[in-house]
């Protein structure tokens, strides 16, 4: 890119952006991008290791997180959950990795990272699996509720969204699978299963043998799920008291 195509960029951009930061070539600009979406996989992969560890050790992840970010600097919060999602960090690092074969360079925190995330939906099959079996169930035949099928909370996005995956897997063995988002009326799975957006009323919530919350969405009442299901599978720290009917990641 030219000098003077860098500053028609600029100009464009500062029309709606406060803060530019111009860079040397469209190759660092496009680096930058897959740094900070790369220190985002390897952190968020660290976190959910750390959670699954923690949870078989008997240790609330949630309060370990909340008690190390009070130091004043050196730690940056990641939190816990069912995967990652969107359209940057399940991929963009991947294709850093790819590219990094070409100068013969094994990008291997990459690949682990990767490979934490990927399996962190069966490992969320297997809590709910995990939850029911507690309270003499199978998911074989149960009725199990998603909260959320947005990869994130508040958008209308399910790109990538590890709460499909966890549908297809529950679905696969034999589970009765239905969902609620306020942003995202229906969907359709990996696996093409079509889904519509159920209302999330008292029924629902009492007819649900497991109720899953997949995606923290601002417009959950929690209180109202935790007054009306019988049993919850928290995967995003939602529901913040104890209960003996709450199990979280």
């Amino acid at each position: 890119m030219s000098q003077n195509g860098l500053e028609i960029g600029l100009k464009l951009y500062s029309k709606a952006i406060e803060i530019l930061h111009p860079v040397s070539s469209p190759r660092v600009a496009e680096m930058v991008k897959i740094l900070e979406n790369t220190y985002r996989l390897v952190n968020i992969s660290l976190i959910n290791e750390l959670a699954l560890l923690a949870g078989k050790m008997d240790i609330n992840i949630w309060e370990v997180i909340d008690a190390a970010k009070t130091k004043p600097f050196g730690f940056q919060a990641f939190y816990p959950g069912p995967g990652i999602g969107g359209h940057c960090i399940p991929l963009d690092p991947f294709y850093l990795e790819h590219i990094a074969k070409r100068f013969d360079f094994d990008l291997s925190m990459i690949h682990a990272a990767g490979h934490i995330n990927m399996r962190m939906p069966h490992y969320m099959v297997i809590k709910i699996s995990t939850a029911l079996n507690r309270h003499k169930k199978a998911v074989n035949g149960s009725k199990i509720l998603f909260l959320g099928v947005a990869y994130k909370p508040n958008i209308d996005d399910e790109r990538e969204s590890p709460a499909l995956e966890i549908m297809d897997i529950v679905a696969k063995k034999g589970g009765i699978v239905s969902y609620n988002d306020p942003h995202i009326p229906s969907v359709e799975t990996n696996h093409g299963t079509a889904y519509h957006s159920v209302l999330l009323t008292k029924e629902a919530l009492e007819d649900a043998d497991v109720v899953v919350l997949t995606t923290n969405h601002s417009s959950f009442d929690v209180e109202f799920i935790l007054q009306y299901a019988k049993l919850i599978v928290d995967m995003r720290n939602m529901i913040k008291e104890s209960s003996e009917k709450v199990y979280k990641l």
